[in-house]
C-alpha cells in the first residue's frame, strides 16, 4: 500500500520537478503579467544601436535569452529595451480588411469595365479605402509595446506557469 502511494505522488507531482524556465514581462502597478517558453514568438527592441529582433526563443537562461529567426543570437536582460506583445485577433482581422479591400476594388473595376462606365468613381475609393483604413488601424493596434523600466519589468522563473 505505501509503495502505491508513494508511486501516485511521485507521478502526480513529477511535473513540477522537472519545471522549465518562463521569461515574465510583469507591469509593476498592475496585475498584467505576460508569459513566454521556449519556442514561442517574440519581437524585442535592443539598446544596442536600437535594434529590433523578432523570433522564437531559443533557450532560456537567469539573465541571458537567446532569440532565433535563422540562428540563435544571445540577449542579456539588461540590453532589453522593449518587449512588444502581439495580438492575434486584431492582426487576423486587418489582413482580412485589407484583403477584403482589394477584392472589392477588383470586382468594382471589373464591373464599371463591363457596364461601360467611368472606371474610377467616388464609391470605388469610399468603399474600398474606408475597408482599407480600418484594416490599417487594426493592423497597428495588433501590438503593444512594454518598455521595460520603471513600469515594466523582466524576469526570467524557474517555474512552470500555465
Amino acid at each position: 500500500m505505501r509503495f502505491f502511494l508513494c508511486c501516485q505522488l511521485l507521478i502526480l507531482f513529477s511535473p513540477f520537478a522537472f519545471a522549465q524556465k518562463t521569461l515574465v514581462v510583469e507591469k509593476i502597478s498592475a496585475l498584467r503579467k505576460y508569459y513566454y517558453r521556449v519556442g514561442d514568438p517574440i519581437k524585442l527592441r535592443i539598446s544596442d544601436n536600437d535594434t529590433l529582433l523578432k523570433g522564437k526563443i531559443w533557450n532560456l537562461r537567469d539573465s541571458v535569452i537567446a532569440v532565433s529567426e535563422l540562428r540563435p543570437f544571445d540577449v542579456s536582460l539588461k540590453d532589453i529595451r522593449s518587449v512588444y506583445k502581439q495580438y492575434a485577433f486584431p492582426k487576423k482581422l486587418g489582413k482580412t480588411l485589407m484583403i477584403g479591400s482589394a477584392a472589392i476594388f477588383g470586382i468594382i473595376v471589373v464591373n464599371h469595365l463591363l457596364n461601360n462606365e467611368a472606371v474610377f468613381t467616388p464609391d470605388l475609393f469610399i468603399i474600398s479605402g474606408s475597408l482599407m483604413g480600418a484594416g490599417l488601424i487594426s493592423l497597428s493596434l495588433s501590438q503593444k509595446k512594454c518598455r521595460i523600466g520603471n513600469t515594466w519589468k523582466l524576469k526570467v522563473l524557474d517555474i512552470q506557469v500555465y
